[in-house]
Formats: structure tokens, C-alpha cells, sequence
């Protein structure tokens, strides 16, 4: 009996050993894979762009004209995220005015209470509210799918996140609102997303 238990031991010790030398052995990650921080994605180019910083991100996002972000959201955002919401109202007026640019149609977190790593999603026009999709987002980009846990809707946008590509697989929302956690039924699991 004693003798099955040391072998035992052994055998767990060896395959133990294997697995952590595989981990160690195990190649970084892909150069496409970015590391995440604070990225901006223009809908319509499709590229993405991270930041250190999410004020930096933000400023990107509005062509410079919101430069004054709270560099975290975290915890809800309180006065900050009332005065970046005014000035994202703003910069989407002036869009539609007739001001050249992009207007912000959403942002997304990693972790909830809007911390952690930030996707702020930009689009040539606000959405219209009127159950068309105005702008869509078949695929994340890389480095974001399966992460998102709270969000931020912009410019008049309702999100509906969706676990497969291509706006398959199971759907949620709409998030009309900002969503400090956006429940277990999707969480981790966006891997597209639809702005209506």
C-alpha cells in the first residue's frame, strides 16, 4: 500500500513537472496580439491604436478635442464621467453639424466598474435610435475578444454584444446606459458587437 502511494506521488510529480515545464517553454504572445491598455478602434478603417493612459486614448478617439478625460473610470467615474458625457454630446453636435471627424460610440472595459484595460470605439456619424443597425463590429480586435465586463454607450448608440462572430451565438442588451457590470450571462463572452 505505502509503495502505491509513493509511485503515485511520483507519477503526479513528473506529470506536474511536464505541465510547468511546458508553461515555461510555452512561446510570448503573438506580435498581432497586442498588449492591452487603452485602445481606440475606428469602425471604419478597422484600426486599432493603444495608449498608456485612457485620457490619451480619449484625445486620440476625439481628434484632440476632448483632451481633459479622466485618465480612470474606475469605481463609476462620478463628476468626470457627467462632464465626459457632455463633452462626447458636444463633439457628436458638432459632427452632425457639419465639423469634420469621428464621433465616440462607445468605450469598453475589462474588468466591471469600468477598470482594468479600455476599448473606445469610434464611427463616422451617432446613431440614429431607430432599430437599424447603424455600425457593427463583425469581430473584436485582436487582443479583445471574450474580455469585455462593462461598458459605456455614446453618441446615442444601444449595444448588443453577441458571443459568436458575426453577430452569432447568444445576444444581450440593448445596453442603453452605462454598465458597470454587464452581468454573467456575457461576461467574457463578446466576441462581436452591433450599434443600433
Amino acid at each position: 500500500m505505502i509503495r502505491k502511494l509513493k509511485r503515485r506521488a511520483l507519477a503526479a510529480t513528473a506529470a506536474a513537472a511536464t505541465v510547468l515545464g511546458g508553461l515555461a517553454a510555452a512561446p510570448p504572445a503573438s506580435a498581432d496580439q497586442p498588449a492591452l491598455k487603452h485602445c481606440v478602434l475606428d469602425l471604419d478603417t478597422g484600426r486599432q491604436t493603444c495608449y498608456d493612459g485612457f485620457t490619451a486614448a480619449f484625445s486620440a478617439a476625439s481628434a484632440g478635442r476632448i483632451t481633459d478625460a479622466p485618465d480612470s473610470l474606475e469605481g463609476g467615474g462620478g463628476a468626470g464621467l457627467q462632464e465626459l458625457r457632455a463633452e462626447t454630446l458636444q463633439l457628436m453636435e458638432d459632427v452632425e453639424g457639419g465639423a469634420n471627424g469621428n464621433v465616440i460610440i462607445g468605450t469598453f472595459f475589462e474588468h466591471k466598474d469600468y477598470g482594468g484595460a479600455t476599448l473606445t470605439i469610434e464611427a463616422d456619424r451617432p446613431c440614429r435610435n431607430n432599430n437599424a443597425q447603424d455600425h457593427w463590429g463583425p469581430t473584436m480586435p485582436p487582443g479583445w475578444n471574450d474580455i469585455i465586463t462593462s461598458l459605456q454607450p455614446w453618441a446615442n448608440c444601444w449595444i448588443e454584444l453577441y458571443s459568436d462572430e458575426n453577430f452569432g451565438g447568444d445576444r444581450d442588451g440593448p445596453f442603453k446606459t452605462n454598465t458597470a457590470d454587464i452581468g454573467s450571462y456575457m461576461n467574457d463572452r463578446t466576441s462581436s458587437i452591433a450599434y443600433r
